[in-house]
């Protein structure tokens, strides 16, 4: 019995976990963000001192059309790391295709990001229940606004 607990132990410890296809960290100035995407398109989210401590507090899954297009832009671009250590900086690790790849690069590195805003672009419904709960105008206060500089 013993033996069997001690097997299946190590089996379990031993069995290969599956990475996530993308994890994108940016830190900035004012703002951190963390972004998981599993190979199956289901994405994970955090913000601000989560992203910091490695936390996720949304998650969502990617339809099948962002899916490939996120693993076809993974798959065409060369983020090319830098050497030294910099403190604004977007933390990029890829696995696809068997293969894992890691880069930190400056915030200014255009495919990172064009990487960030597709994942903002993706998940925005993370956001909608907050945009919907803002008071919107009645038809009264859109007919009354008036245009600058129009006549009266």
């Amino acid at each position: 019995m013993r033996w069997l607990v001690i097997a299946t132990l190590f089996l379990v410890g031993c069995s290969k976990t599956v990475k996530p296809m993308l994890q994108l960290e940016m830190y900035g100035n004012h703002q951190s963000v963390l972004y998981v995407v599993e190979q199956n398109g289901e994405i994970e989210y955090g913000g601000g001192i989560d992203a910091i401590a490695g936390d996720t507090t949304w998650e969502g899954t990617l339809s099948q059309e962002q899916l490939s297009e996120l693993q076809n832009f993974l798959r065409s671009e060369d983020f090319k790391s830098v050497k030294n250590k910099l403190k604004h900086r977007y933390e990029i690790s890829i696995q696809l295709d068997g293969t894992l790849h890691e880069y930190t690069v400056p915030l200014s590195n255009t495919s990172a990001v064009e990487l960030f805003y597709f994942l903002e672009e993706s998940t925005i419904s993370r956001i909608k229940k907050h945009l919907d709960a803002l008071p919107k105008p009645s038809m009264d206060v859109i007919s009354d606004r008036k245009i600058k500089g129009s006549k009266n």
